[in-house]
């Protein structure tokens, strides 16, 4: 009966092991497309940039980017920190 425990014991083990294993994998994975969408784009972000990053229409994309709090170039119009422009999705996403 002991040898039976002690099997089990090992499967567990290896089960939980495969398991840890895809999931670190899966989150590399996830986090190394984040960053090749994220730094795919210049330091500065263009309207054109916005559209395709949110997924909208240029009228959408003017309208967001009258929000007092949406980063912006400070004396360069129509223009927007990449960095900041990916914080304040992430701040203002559920």
């Amino acid at each position: 009966m002991t040898k039976i425990t002690i099997d089990l014991d090992q499967f567990e083990d290896e089960f939980l092991k495969f398991r840890l294993e895809k999931l670190i994998q899966a989150a590399y994975e996830k986090g190394v497309e984040d960053g090749i969408k994220r730094f795919s784009y210049p330091p500065v972000l263009k309207n054109s940039h916005l559209a395709e990053i949110l997924q909208v229409k240029m009228p959408t994309v003017y309208k967001i980017t009258q929000n007092p709090a949406f980063p912006k170039m400070q004396n360069i119009k129509g223009r927007y920190p990449r960095d900041k422009v990916f914080e304040w999705i992430d701040r203002n996403s559920r």
